[in-house]
Order: C-alpha cells, then structure tokens, then sequence
C-alpha cells in the first residue's frame, strides 16, 4: 500500500511538473516566439532545472507538439460540453472563434503549422494526421458540398486553405482581417452548393534560375530546421564550403537570411505565384512557408520583409478584383491571398493529394461567381 501510494504521488508531481512546463512554453512563445526560445528559458520560467525538462520533453519541438494536443483535446472537450448543452453548432467559423479567444492558440498553430510541414519535425505526424482526420469527418458531414466525396473534397480544402492563410495574414496584419467574419462568409456562400468546375489551368514550366550554392543551402536549412536553429556550420556543410568561404559570402547569420529573402523570394507576390511555387524546387517553397509562419512575431528578423511582400499581395490582388468588378474586393483580396498561402501549405504536406493550380483556380472561380449575383 505504501508503495503504491509513493507511486501515485509520483505520478501526480510528474504530471504536474509537465504541465507547469508547458504551461511556462506557452506563455514564452506567445511573448517572444517558439523559435526565439530555448528550453533554458522554459525550465527558468517554469522553476524546474535544464535536465527535469529534457525528462519529459527531449526537444522545443516536442513541447510544441504537446501544447497543440493539449489545446485540441480541450477544444474537443469543449465543443462536446456545447454539443450535450444544445449550444452552437460546430463550424468552421465558431471554431475559429473560440480559437481566438483562447490566448496564443493562432500564434502556436501556426508556428506548428509551418515548421511540421518538415517530416524531420517531431510535429508533423500530428499535424499531418489532424488535417486528414478532420477532411475526412467533414466529407461526411457537408453533404450540401457536392453530389459527390471528390467535390466534397475540393471544396473542403479550399475552406481549410482560406482558414490557414487567413490566420497567418491576421498574426501580420493585427485588426485588419475579420477571421471569423470571412469564415461565415464563406460558409454562408457554400450553403449555395459547389462553385463551378474551374478550367485547367496551363502547367507551368520549372524556373532555370540558378540560386546559388550558399543561398541554395541556407533555405534547406530554414525548410528543415528554421532560421534561429540553422547554424552557419550546418550551411557551410550543406553547401560543401568551409565555414571561412561561407562568412566571406555572408559575415553574418542575419547577412546570410537576408540574402535568401532578397535571392529568392524578393520579387513581388500577387496570386498566380502559388502557379509557379510549386514548379521550383520543394525545399525553396518550403523553406519560404517555414520563414513566413516563424517570422509572424514582430521581433523575427524577417517580419518586416514578409509583411511587407503580403501587403503587396494583398494590393496587387485587390486591384485585380476591383478591375473584374468584384464586389468587397479587399474583403475578397484577403480569401483569396490567405487561401494562397494554405494551398502551399496543404502541398507540402500531401504533395500526392494537393493540385495547388486547381485549387487556385477553385478559389478565383467561387470569388468571380459572387461577383456575377
């Protein structure tokens, strides 16, 4: 009996101490970002030494890991208590809602997001087994999508990629995008049926530009590891240069991102990028897609050179719209670049599922389609 109780109350301090862990991360990625902290930090703010953090948690990634299986099972629990109550019913919309309403969740799922796109990330197995799960509890469940699963399909993941990209653009744009407003709108817009089968957009050839060796290196770096955990070491190997070559290039770690964003993602975004992204090589985008979800805290050295490039694109697609006469155009400029941004997203996870053209086209054809009522 002593023994099992000694047991228990090991147990319990264990648990306990794990959860005054991860509740210590949560707080410090929200103040100061996921990649700009380190498991020192989060042992100091959770009053526990180094070594009884690496006994429950062996990387930063694994905390992450956990705190978004954490927020998803009391999401969960909540929607359920909603459910017995005869509450809201469950949507896109009023999930995001309460999302918002829960400090740091937009800010953790997105970081998550971006670096799980990574298989080499501890993450990415959840993340790639919660957007297939919940396509296909949704197949089911939307029936008034399509006559069929595969238009069931497509229409829901236009829904997720508009949700994911909306989320990145409202971490970079604070108070300018209505997340649950454009969900609702478009929710609303689905009650109507399928958007029409769009036309079959032309392949786009690959690029033969030349990267560069170094600048090459240092995005597959970022697309596995991130900017803050790639050293300049790891580069140099990566590109088969002695660390000395590589600083004649680039003196410093900040010189060397700079010259990745300015050699390969400096020129100006507008929507028919996502045609070409994927016809470059799959480390370039997912290097860019990792960047741009890392680099929503304002301190990120990158911040003000991806908000500034999806300002751009946000001008850039809403000028077109307004040409076209659609109305809202700023309002649909936001669905339409958000949902660019999901679409790459969605392809680096499930490169064999996702057509990004097609689903393009699908976002373009349902925005035209309003204009024309």
């Amino acid at each position: 009996m002593e023994n099992e109780t000694k047991a228990r109350g090991s147990y319990r301090t264990g648990r306990e101490r794990v959860e005054r862990i991860l509740d210590a991360a949560h707080e410090l990625f929200i103040a100061q970002g996921y990649r700009a902290t380190s498991l020192r930090d989060i042992a100091r703010s959770a009053g526990v030494s180094h070594p009884a953090v690496l006994r429950y948690f062996s990387s930063r990634g694994e905390i992450l890991t956990a705190l978004i299986a954490r927020l998803d099972a009391e999401s969960a629990a909540r929607w359920e208590r909603r459910g017995e109550e005869g509450g809201e019913p469950v949507s896109a919309s009023a999930i995001a809602r309460a999302g918002r309403a829960v400090p740091g969740w937009i800010e953790l799922f997105t970081a998550l997001l971006g670096e799980g796109t990574s298989p080499e990330h501890p993450g990415h197995a959840l993340m790639l087994e919660r957007r297939r799960a919940g396509i296909a509890l949704a197949i089911d469940s939307y029936m008034r999508l399509g006559s069929t699963a595969a238009q069931r399909e497509r229409e829901l993941r236009l829904l997720v990629a508009g949700w994911e990209g909306l989320q990145i653009l409202w971490l970079y744009f604070p108070g300018e995008i209505d997340l649950v407003g454009q969900l609702a709108r478009h929710e609303s817009d689905l009650a109507g049926g399928s958007a029409p089968e769009p036309a079959v957009a032309a392949e786009v050839a690959p690029e033969s530009a030349d990267y560069g060796v170094v600048i090459a290196a240092a995005a597959r770096q970022y697309a596995a590891h991130g900017y803050y955990e790639t050293s300049m070491q790891a580069v140099a190997d990566d590109a088969g240069i002695t660390r000395a070559a590589l600083i004649h290039t680039a003196p410093t770690k900040r010189a060397l991102l700079d010259a990745v964003l300015s050699g390969l993602f400096g020129a100006p975004a507008d929507h028919a990028e996502v045609l070409g992204l994927t016809a470059r090589p799959r480390w370039v985008t997912a290097a860019e897609v990792v960047l741009i979800c890392e680099a929503t805290v304002p301190s990120h050295p990158a911040h003000v050179f991806f908000r500034e490039r999806l300002a751009d694109a946000r001008t850039s697609v809403e000028g077109m719209l307004a040409d076209e006469g659609v109305k809202d155009p700023a309002i649909e400029a936001d669905w339409v670049v958000g949902s660019c941004l999901g679409i790459l997203i969605a392809w680096l996870y499930e490169p064999e599922l996702v057509d990004p053209s097609a689903l393009l086209q699908g976002i373009l054809s349902r925005v035209r389609s309003r204009a024309q009522r």
